[in-house]
């Protein structure tokens, strides 16, 4: 997705697990981060070369494997700091010496743009969103009409509550919404879409909330996610 910000975006599908992989650069000086490396790259690699883009940053949402698993393979070929929220280094424990740590409400340049940060734990401790133009990289905590598990290791759904509820409460409902998985009828929608089909910002009590993330949602919804209103 091109469009006339200052920041453009573009999106890759890799791997078995229907990740999306995100490349966001600056018009002007070409500058380019890539988000979630994992999978094979060879498509996002060429696609920088085409159009003379130059990868100065990894950006991190999380730290499962099927989000990072080809960081390794990106730094035989490139030289880049690997943005990663504070908590989120901690729970990962990976030796790397190019890591930046990130907090909550950061802002960090890339080219002559800002790209914000937004810490929200819940899917792993230190889970984050990347904030620009009206647009959100969510990783796995906010998914089209979903949200990320929170009983794999290092989840936990009384964050993961809150985190959605921030997001629903501070962005602006015009928010473009890109999840780290394409598991939705559609790739992308606005937190106005998500207010009023994703079932969990449907809740304004936890336990009636940890209840439907931790026990009923997977046994009762299928994917492709769609929009759903529940009573």
């Amino acid at each position: 997705m091109q469009d006339k910000s200052a920041l453009s975006v573009k999106t890759f599908d890799v791997g078995p697990m229907l990740n999306i992989v995100y490349l966001i650069w600056d018009n002007t000086t070409k500058d380019a981060a890539i988000v979630d490396p994992a999978w094979d790259l060879t498509e996002v690699l060429n696609f920088t070369q085409q159009k003379g883009l130059k990868l100065r940053k990894i950006l991190l949402t999380h730290s499962h494997h099927d989000h990072v698993n080809s960081i390794d393979t990106l730094l035989k070929k490139y030289d880049l700091p690997i943005y990663i929220n504070k908590f989120e280094a901690n729970f990962w424990r990976k030796k790397y010496d190019n890591l930046i740590t990130t907090d909550s409400n950061d802002s960090f340049s890339l080219g002559k743009s800002s790209i914000s940060t937004i810490h929200t734990p819940g899917h792993t401790p230190g889970s984050c969103c990347y904030s620009f133009d009206e647009k959100l990289i969510a990783g796995d905590t906010l998914f089209v009409f979903g949200c990320g598990r929170c009983d794999l290791h290092g989840g936990n759904p009384e964050e993961m509550y809150n985190s959605l509820k921030n997001l629903k409460t501070n962005l602006s409902q015009n928010t473009i919404i890109m999840p780290g998985h394409n598991y939705s009828i559609k790739r992308q929608s606005t937190i106005g879409e998500e207010i009023t089909g994703n079932p969990f910002f449907s809740f304004d009590n936890l336990k009636d909330f940890v209840q439907y993330r931790m026990h009923d949602h997977d046994k009762t919804r299928q994917e492709p996610y769609a929009p759903i209103t529940l009573d």
